[in-house]
């Protein structure tokens, strides 16, 4: 099943009728009804869900203006009235000091906040780092019942954490590469389209060895990664090297730096996030390698750091933003019952920038 897109602009609050064509007619946001209304946001939706924080007479203006206008409350606010507590849990296993560098989760968060804001939701966010510590937290907010369900990131084999909110009766929707039928939500992103996105770039320029810095091995996403590059390249004659980093800066720097020492060095590296990729092109300056003259750089995850570095970084723009507040609303429809466990994310959409250009002989 895949998802409804929606806008950049706030989430939509009520389905409108069906125009004489048969398509929906312009839609109406909590925060029109809003200035309609001379109210602030918490109030309509308040008002719209059956909640207390309101009077008796602005419940009724609300409803009676929604009733004017012809809407309806859509799914998406029938499942928020259900929930118990109208909250999202995420705890995240990394370093701090990485996810605040790290665009991924900065942007994931981002849209995830900005889903929750616009429906009167709220976060309960924990970094525990890499120790083991997430599941004491996943088990504590369930058993005092803080949450509705968790999003989680950086599935592993095996992840403990998905039998555990099984076996608690807390649903939870994973962000991830795969779709298998184990009973949990899951935002589905496949890296097929982006290793056929970044692989037929290279192969247009010419480039025929190639080397892949990525993530560790242990999360699934990358173990698909890079088998689905190592196919793809293959099919083209590309030959693939591939090593293992951890996101950091510091990997992205000192992979790049023994790539480029080696008998012979690629002519173009793929980097498994942003902050690697501005290390690599780091790197090649200071050794005097010329960026895309000698090496061409892509990164994985498009960010600002990729089109604010000189030369811009080519990367694939992944949507994150949109991706978080598709993951929000997938928790909140299956808090409530709704069926349909999984949702496929919007395709990534590369974006060519100076850093790549045709290779070298």
């Amino acid at each position: 099943m895949t998802a409804p897109g929606s806008s950049d602009g706030e989430q939509v609050a009520l389905d409108g009728p069906a125009s004489s064509g048969g398509r929906r007619s312009q839609r109406v946001t909590i925060s029109d009804l809003a200035r309609r209304l001379d109210i602030s946001k918490a109030s309509v939706s308040y008002a719209l869900n059956g909640r207390s924080g309101v009077s008796e007479e602005t419940r009724q203006r609300v409803l009676s203006l929604a009733e004017e206008l012809g809407f309806h409350p859509n799914s998406a606010a029938v499942a928020l009235s259900a929930s118990r507590t109208r909250t999202i849990g995420i705890v995240i296993a990394r370093d701090p000091a990485l996810i605040s560098t790290e665009a991924f989760y900065m942007r994931t968060l981002v849209g995830i906040e900005q889903y929750l804001n616009e429906v009167d939701s709220s976060l309960l966010l924990r970094l525990t780092g890499e120790h083991g510590e997430d599941l004491a937290v996943l088990r504590r907010w369930s058993r005092q019942g803080r949450v509705d369900g968790f999003i989680l990131f950086d599935e592993l084999d095996d992840d403990p954490r998905v039998p555990l909110l099984k076996e608690m009766g807390v649903p939870c929707v994973v962000v991830s590469s795969n779709a298998p039928d184990d009973g949990v939500g899951r935002l589905i992103s496949s890296p097929e389209e982006t290793v056929t996105l970044l692989l037929d770039h290279l192969t247009e320029l010419g480039h025929v060895e190639v080397a892949h810095v990525s993530g560790p091995f242990n999360f699934i996403h990358e173990q698909l990664r890079v088998r689905l590059l190592q196919e793809q390249a293959q099919q083209r004659g590309i030959r693939v090297t591939h090593l293992e980093g951890s996101y950091r800066y510091e990997d992205g720097a000192e992979l790049t730096r023994s790539l480029l020492a080696g008998k012979k060095p690629p002519t173009a590296l793929i980097l498994g996030n942003d902050l690697m990729a501005v290390a690599a092109l780091r790197v090649a300056m200071d050794l005097g390698t010329a960026v895309p003259d000698k090496l061409s750089i892509l990164a994985w995850d498009d960010s600002p750091l990729c089109e604010l570095a000189r030369p811009g970084i080519t990367a694939v723009d992944q949507q994150t933003m949109e991706r978080g507040r598709m993951a929000a609303d997938l928790l909140f429809r299956i808090a409530a019952g709704e069926s349909g466990l999984h949702w496929e994310t919007p395709p990534g959409v590369l974006r060519v920038r100076d850093s790549s250009g045709p290779a070298h002989s």
